[in-house]
């Protein structure tokens, strides 16, 4: 088995699951998370899983209590969690160790288990795939660039952040459109590494330690073409359509896209906070970060969001119909348009040179001028 699985329970307490494995050397590797909704005040818990590929699936897991917003708890803030789940449940509500088994039905899975009082329970869990083509449906407001020019000047763009895409795949980060689910090993092992290897040659000296300069070692990570979890978005609503339109197609089917996120509302309902990308419950963060050793990120205009969920498309809608609130919407521009759109663009002074500083980006904007398209 290898990938990610989502599932949610609604019993007397309600929460999330998240299963992530690797196969590696011959087994499943990864990490299963339970999560319990804001209100029944209980923490959270990670199992480490080290389970054979073949069918049946069974085995015993160690309970690690994390916190109930994420993060590993020290055994001092562990012990203080039992001695209150004992006042509240009058024993231990979470065993030292789970028995448990796996399933497959289909791409989902089945996981049966013994609760601290002897009931079998199960839960299913779904795979988060980014397999199929985004199921957005293009804004009926937004269906030419004149429309979508008017609207992001007349507007309030600074309410939303955008992202510019040729094709319709789903919003999913570089590093979960890879084989690779396990983001406590990417981060206890790849960002060591990758530290340890560019570090003297980052002009600022960043800390690991420290989040807000972890952010900015990741968008360094991203923008060198590393895989991370972060997705990469801009406050301007022109350098997404450059980035929509740049490689478009005259007779592509394909529609240049502009996904457009409510960043008010979302962070409004979900809060700008620090994260704690594993161990910690599905989620969505807005991130603004330090700018060190990224040239690339203020003529951008560049922010991130980081999350641990595959889909993240689908993880959104599931909130607004949670919410009642739309937070994603999409614009879709006709392909023909692309020409005049990057002529306007670069009238603005977005190309590629301007949003890609250095030889590269002046070689490509001179390749545009002396061998573009004839219109």
């Amino acid at each position: 088995m290898q990938g990610q699985w989502l599932g949610e329970f609604t019993d007397e307490f309600s929460g999330t699951v998240r299963l992530e494995l690797e196969e590696r050397q011959g087994r499943s590797v990864g990490n299963a998370y339970l999560f319990y909704s804001t209100k029944d005040n209980l923490p959270g818990f990670m199992f480490n899983m080290g389970i054979g590929l073949d069918a049946p699936i069974s085995t015993e897991l160690t309970t690690i209590y994390l916190h109930s917003d994420g993060g590993i708890m020290t055994r001092e803030d562990r012990q203080q969690a039992e001695t209150s789940l004992a006042e509240r449940f009058g024993g231990h509500y979470i065993s030292a160790t789970l028995q448990v088994e796996f399933e497959a039905n289909g791409d989902d899975i089945v996981v049966r288990y013994l609760t601290a009082d002897g009931q079998a329970e199960s839960i299913k869990l779904i795979k988060s795939s980014v397999s199929n083509s985004s199921e957005l449906i293009g804004r009926a407001d937004l269906q030419t660039w004149d429309q979508f020019r008017a609207w992001a000047v007349d507007g309030h763009p600074r309410n939303f952040i955008f992202r510019g895409q040729r094709s319709r795949h789903k919003l999913s980060t570089t590093f979960h459109r890879t084989w690779r689910k396990n983001l406590q090993n990417w981060i206890h092992d790849d960002v060591r590494v990758l530290y340890g290897a560019m570090s003297d040659k980052i002009s600022y000296p960043l800390e690991l330690g420290n989040m807000a300069h972890n952010a900015a070692f990741w968008s360094i990570l991203q923008h060198h073409g590393y895989p991370t979890p972060l997705l990469d978005w801009t406050f301007s609503p022109f350098v997404a359509a450059y980035f929509a339109c740049v490689n478009a197609k005259l007779d592509d089917p394909e529609r240049p896209r502009i996904y457009i996120f409510d960043q008010i509302k979302w962070n409004e309902r979900y809060g700008k906070i620090g994260f704690t990308a594993d161990p910690s419950p599905p989620q969505l963060i807005v991130l603004e970060s330090f700018n060190f050793g990224n040239p690339r990120a203020t003529p951008q205009q560049a922010l991130f969001t980081v999350s641990n969920v595959t889909d993240i498309e689908s993880f959104i809608r599931a909130r607004e119909d949670q919410d009642q609130q739309e937070y994603l919407t999409v614009c879709e521009l006709p392909a023909d348009e692309a020409p005049r759109i990057l002529r306007e663009l670069e009238l603005m002074g977005i190309t590629h040179g301007s949003l890609f500083p250095g030889l590269d980006g002046i070689a490509r904007d001179m390749k545009s001028r002396f061998f573009g398209q004839q219109l």
